[in-house]
């Protein structure tokens, strides 16, 4: 089978609802408005003290009007309030009440005011927003922003219990509880937002999104072992490709695996009417199975998402990959003399899914440029250093655990591999091993 990445089939779309820039919040963004969110009022103060008065708290500014508070100011230490700042405390004072002493609840978030927008969105608690598509930035911010906060706590506890500071640790414990607590809480709203629509990809405009974490279902950072396996075969040969690990640079996914082959006949005559004289060529099977893969039998890939869409119904993905292989005389029957094959492909992938998603029918055509040493030509029965195969194979997707395909007839320049010959395959997904 032409195996391909186990991409994630979903009807989930983002578009920059409050920021220019993909699930990021800039200076200047605001969320909706007619919303209510939650802050701490520890943070309101310590925001009013930095962009107001050091002396106003929200306390003070509840129980304080703007008049009294400028004369206040101006008789301890001869200060006057900017326009700015006078607009900041007056929208406050509106739009901000106290829930319990801790928590204050933002009325309305619209205020047009750059700087307290700003304030909200960085400092509101997200975990009382609802998942949704106009909620996926921030979540998405706040997220990775409570990561990295964790991650500087168990950093600096660390150091601590190193420097034997227990109890000055065991503090840092209860800051570190309520930081994995808001962690946990925030991937659940992430993961619910980033699936509530369709996903679009396209790796030449600007502000996209993630395509590991939304085409791959994957984490950055990860290395992923054994992750996908495919059995291809026909009456006259048999292949097993196995991906033995995975990870990722950016968009780009980068795979190892292996490819062991088995053939009843090493080489089938085919004739070829290219030549003014037909002549018979001898091609392997075992060789052309392992072509159908990628050719060779131990490889390193590499794959680049190009053009992605996935809705309930339909999806299409778009990518190109590369993989440097090594056929070795060890790995297959065919095989006498160790060989490298270099090729560059391109793929489109077609999905059709049903109302419960649990088959996805596709249609995948693949083609590109294949090259080796000479031992590996011959066994195709190619003459030239450089030469063009592509296929199209059709399947269907179970439950995102397995995929059964056929491989149609093949394409390329060169006759004597597209022969009509019909290849079933199996491909079992990491999905099928999850408890």
């Amino acid at each position: 089978m032409a195996q391909f990445p186990n991409f994630r089939a979903s009807d989930k779309y983002y578009s920059p609802v409050i920021s220019n820039d993909e699930g990021s919040v800039k200076f200047g963004d605001s969320i909706a408005a007619n919303k209510v969110v939650s802050i701490y009022k520890k943070d309101l103060d310590v925001f009013l003290k930095e962009k107001i008065d050091p002396s106003l708290d929200y306390d003070v500014l509840q129980t304080t009007d703007l008049s009294t508070f400028q004369n206040k100011i101006a008789t301890a230490n001869g200060r006057t309030l900017s326009a700015d700042q006078i607009a900041l405390y007056n929208l406050i004072q509106k739009n901000v009440e106290d829930l319990d002493g801790h928590i204050l609840n933002i009325k309305s978030v619209d205020y047009d005011n750059a700087t307290l927008d700003h304030f909200i969105n960085t400092h509101l608690i997200a975990e009382s927003l609802p998942a949704s598509q106009s909620n996926f930035p921030l979540l998405k911010f706040k997220y990775h922003q409570t990561l990295k906060q964790l991650d500087s706590v168990r950093k600096k506890k660390r150091t601590l219990l190193d420097n034997q500071e227990f109890i000055e640790a065991e503090r840092l414990t209860i800051i570190e509880k309520k930081f994995q607590i808001s962690a946990d809480t925030l991937k659940t709203l992430f993961h619910d937002a980033r699936d509530s629509t369709n996903i679009k990809y396209n790796i030449f405009k600007e502000n996209q999104i993630d395509p590991v974490q939304q085409i791959y279902a994957r984490d950055h950072g990860e290395l992923y072992f054994v992750n996908e396996s495919a059995l291809q075969f026909n009456t006259d040969a048999a292949v097993v490709n196995t991906e033995f690990a995975a990870t990722f640079f950016g968009p780009l996914r980068v795979n190892f695996g292996t490819v062991l082959s088995t053939g009843s006949n090493d080489e089938v005559a085919v004739m070829d009417p290219t030549t003014p004289i037909v002549e018979e060529v001898k091609v392997s099977e075992e060789s052309k199975q392992r072509l159908i893969t990628g050719g060779g039998n131990t490889y390193l890939g590499l794959e680049l998402p190009l053009l992605y869409y996935s809705s309930h119904r339909f999806t299409f993905f778009g990518y190109m990959r590369g993989r440097m292989s090594l056929e070795l005389n060890d790995f297959s029957d065919d095989v006498d003399t160790s060989s490298g094959v270099l090729s560059s492909t391109g793929h489109m992938v077609l999905a059709i899914n049903s109302d419960d998603r649990a088959f996805n029918f596709y249609v995948q055509a693949s083609y590109g440029a294949y090259t080796g040493a000479s031992a590996f030509r011959e066994r195709l029965g190619v003459e030239e250093k450089v030469f063009d195969f592509g296929l199209i194979t059709a399947g269907v997707t179970i439950k995102d655990s397995m995929r059964i395909s056929v491989n149609l007839k093949p394409i390329s320049s060169q006759n004597q591999l597209t022969d009509g010959k019909f290849t079933l395959g199996i491909q079992f997904l990491p999905n099928l091993f999850k408890i």
